[in-house]
């Protein structure tokens, strides 16, 4: 195994060390003898065969400048330490004034002069918020562009791959994702109302503002559907379509609006289009219908339910009284989010996710992460899982190459492993009204889905989380072979194996398969109710 030495009490430290471990699923103990001879040490300075040293750092409220990686260049929220030239350089820190090397490797090991503990454990904190409204437009988009805490701690991971690669051993981690996925896509959709409304009115007279003579046309369009007797909102028969020619179901947020519009507020205006009742039969028949087709059902806190955590629990209540089946998660109407505030409030009304976490005017990356995580808050993690949201269909207008921005924000994702939280709007599927949003959507889906992407529900990204959480195992490596002994209630559990550069392995206990290989990684499944749990791989 490998050992992480450490003696720093800073809580954001702590939780970086944490949620580094959590997410990349390899075990590792602490301040004791390494077994493979491989530590990573973070600011002290123990002995072994291959040492990653991590310096701390003093975390700022501004970007200090950026970390230019091979094929990457992240802002950081510090002042890197300079590592030497070593025998190869991995990564540079610039700025406007200088530039050095701040990753190096030596024949011992690596130092990593970036705080990636710390800055991780701040950024999953909610660091970016507190300074966002501090930065200039560009500065703010290409944090928003890049999954910052995702790349560092990727550093810290390939640092330990290239330690076993050293001492020629394999590196063994929990899958990311069940089935050998490579990443994993969340599909949702809010359901803000099932009917047209104001936006009869609201919607013309934005695009004769515009002068958008197309899009007016579209209204007219849509508004003849309607006599016809087709209401352009109700887009579930095609949503169903769609998903089920991905082989995947999705998750749907309900909207009980309560919210009163006050006539000084335009903002508010839109509440008495919203939902205003879930005793409606036709709210009901849609939400049984989904839930038959196996969907997920899941509250949509309403507007002022954010800072009441009474009204919310009385909506969730509601709900799982139509679908007579406990709601597990939510996500807050128009992304309304008092941090920390909101998210006790989902847990005392029972929640154990959340997905409100993203942009209401962009894509991206609002916390640096498209990895759910159990949000930092003194002086533990709260217990609610946070899946972020990626990407909204509202934030396209705001984007210069629409379908080809997407894939960029998708492929980031999949090369981080992470959850690309999509949220479609039903209305959004019309595409007399929005002829873009559709076929983005499809697009998006069918490139991730080549790409190796799990694609389901809410509430199956939370199980999994979950499950993986649990998991437990042990790990004893040499040149030629390599034990794995689950430990724990999991019944079936998942593995990656990183086998050394021109190796090949094979399984020689039969409570194991190998369900894929990709490169010099394997992939296996243990194999449920074995007497014996200890998987040999042979290694030649």
């Amino acid at each position: 195994m490998i050992s992480l030495y450490h003696a720093t009490d800073d809580p954001f430290s702590r939780y970086g060390i944490r949620h580094f471990i959590d997410k990349c699923g390899i075990p590792v103990e602490i301040n004791k003898p390494a077994s493979s001879g491989i530590v990573v040490a973070y600011g002290e300075k123990p002995k072994a065969d291959f040492v990653i040293t991590l310096e701390e750092n003093e975390i700022k409220k501004s970007v200090c400048g950026r970390v230019s990686l091979q094929s990457d260049k992240i802002p950081v929220f510090e002042i890197p330490r300079d590592t030497g030239s070593g025998t190869e350089i991995l990564a540079y820190f610039e700025n406007a004034t200088t530039r050095y090397p701040c990753v190096t490797r030596t024949n011992q090991g690596i130092t990593i002069g970036i705080d990636i503990f710390r800055e991780t454990g701040c950024l999953l904190s909610g660091h970016l918020d507190a300074i966002r409204p501090t930065l200039d437009v560009p500065l703010q988009k290409e944090l928003a562009s890049k999954p910052v805490v995702d790349v560092l701690e990727t550093v810290l991971f390939n640092a330990i791959l290239a330690g076993c690669h050293k001492m020629n051993i394999p590196l063994v981690q929990k899958s990311y994702w069940p089935g050998g996925k490579q990443f994993a896509v969340c599909l949702t959709h809010d359901v803000d109302e099932i009917k047209k409304t104001y936006q009869w009115l609201s919607r013309p007279l934005r695009f004769l503002k515009k002068r958008d003579i197309h899009g007016f046309l579209g209204q007219v369009q849509s508004f003849v559907q309607k006599v016809r007797g087709k209401e352009p909102y109700y887009t579930y028969d095609d949503i169903i379509s769609i998903e089920h020619d991905l082989g995947a179901k999705s998750t749907y947020f309900i909207l009980k609006e309560s919210g009163r519009a006050s006539l000084f507020s335009k903002k508010t205006w839109y509440l008495y289009g919203r939902n205003r009742s879930l005793q409606n039969p036709d709210i009901q028949t849609l939400i049984q219908r989904l839930s038959a087709n196996g969907d997920e059902i899941a509250i949509h806190g309403s507007y002022f339910s954010y800072l009441q955590p009474s009204l919310l629990d009385k909506e969730k209540r509601e709900l799982e009284g139509i679908i007579h089946e406990k709601i597990l998660g939510s996500r807050q109407h128009n992304l309304n989010l008092e941090i920390p505030a909101t998210w006790n409030h989902q847990l005392s009304a029972g929640l154990l996710y959340d997905t409100t976490l993203g942009f209401k005017d962009t894509i991206g990356f609002r916390w640096g992460t498209s990895f759910p995580f159990y949000p930092h808050t003194l002086p533990e993690p709260l217990p609610l899982l946070e899946i972020p949201l990626i990407i909204m269909d509202i934030c396209l207008e705001s984007l210069a190459n629409k379908t080809a921005d997407c894939l960029v924000v998708a492929d980031e994702v999949g090369s981080h492993h992470g959850v690309l939280t999509l949220l479609w709007h039903p209305p959004l599927f019309n595409t007399l009204e929005y002829p873009e949003a559709r076929d983005i959507y499809i697009k998006m889906n069918q490139h991730c889905k080549e790409k190796g992407a799990w694609i389901t529900r809410a509430r199956d990204i939370y199980d999994w989380v979950s499950l993986r959480n649990r998991q437990t195992f042990s790990v004893y490596c040499e040149s030629s072979l390599c034990s794995i002994t689950p430990s724990g209630s999991v019944p079936v559990q998942y593995f990656t194996v990183h086998l050394p550069p021109g190796t090949d392995g094979t399984i020689r206990s039969e409570n194991a398969d190998i369900i894929k290989r990709d490169g010099d990684r394997m992939f296996l499944k243990t194999r449920p109710q074995q007497k014996n749990n200890e998987i040999i791989i042979g290694i030649a």
